[in-house]
């Protein structure tokens, strides 16, 4: 029997605080443990102060895409998610993250936001907005430098990229907010991509893997198209 997405939060919680110590232990000082392929991050404990989202700073734009909640508390779920990181991070090898979204009416991109936190290492990483190559994320159509400014495990504050001149997109075709690093200026980036709070089904979405190892196994270096639950953001403009 397949569990829920939700049941298999529930599980792997318990889980993990049963066999913390057999995981791969992170930032002693945050509670943050991996699950033992390092794909996902547990912050085993609720922070202890709660940034509310700023909803004004959103006031001005639509939503095109996005999963951000309306909780004032709980824009997403704090303490769990996706890893992202760079070649050279205490993961040992480099995963990136995408998801993919299609605009329900032609529009302009001018805001990306993402739930990423940073566990150690550097705190700068890639967000992009990328055309769709069959399924997987393609070519970046704009790249932003930005910064995880809070650790991961905390709530609420987001990573936001903008464009004021605006970046645009077309009804019904597929686009991707990519998460991913950069090899050359940051490669020790070590974080991960928080959940979102409302939607516990598994969705499409991509991951892309590097290594000299073989945790990656046959898609060394390439995106792959998966089913997941879905790390939090927003996709806003005109």
């Amino acid at each position: 029997m397949v569990k829920s997405p939700l049941a298999r939060i529930t599980i792997c919680l318990a889980v993990m605080t049963l066999i913390g110590v057999a995981a791969l232990a992170l930032g002693s000082k945050r509670d943050i443990v991996t699950s033992s392929d390092g794909r996902q991050a547990i912050a085993t404990k609720a922070p202890s102060i709660i940034t509310p989202r700023d909803v004004d700073s959103d006031a001005a734009l639509k939503t095109i895409a996005g999963n951000l909640s309306t909780y004032p508390f709980g824009t997403f779920f704090c303490c769990y998610g996706n890893t992202i990181t760079g070649i050279s991070s205490g993961l040992g090898f480099e995963v990136w993250l995408a998801i993919p979204f299609t605009p329900a009416a032609d529009a302009t991109v001018n805001k990306l936001e993402t739930s990423v936190g940073f566990i150690e290492g550097d705190k700068n990483f890639v967000l992009s907005l990328n055309n769709d190559a069959s399924g997987v994320p393609g070519k970046a159509i704009k790249s932003f430098q930005v910064i995880a400014g809070n650790q991961f495990g905390s709530c609420c504050t987001l990573v936001t990229a903008h464009d004021a001149a605006g970046i645009p997109v077309k009804a019904g075709t597929q686009y991707w907010v990519v998460v991913s690093t950069n090899d050359k200026k940051h490669p020790t980036f070590f974080g991960a991509w928080a959940f979102n709070s409302t939607d516990m089904r598994s969705h499409p979405a991509a991951s892309w893997c590097k290594t000299t190892g073989t945790q990656c196994g046959s898609n060394n270096g390439k995106w792959v198209a998966i089913q997941d639950l879905l790390p939090a953001f927003g996709v806003l403009g005109s």
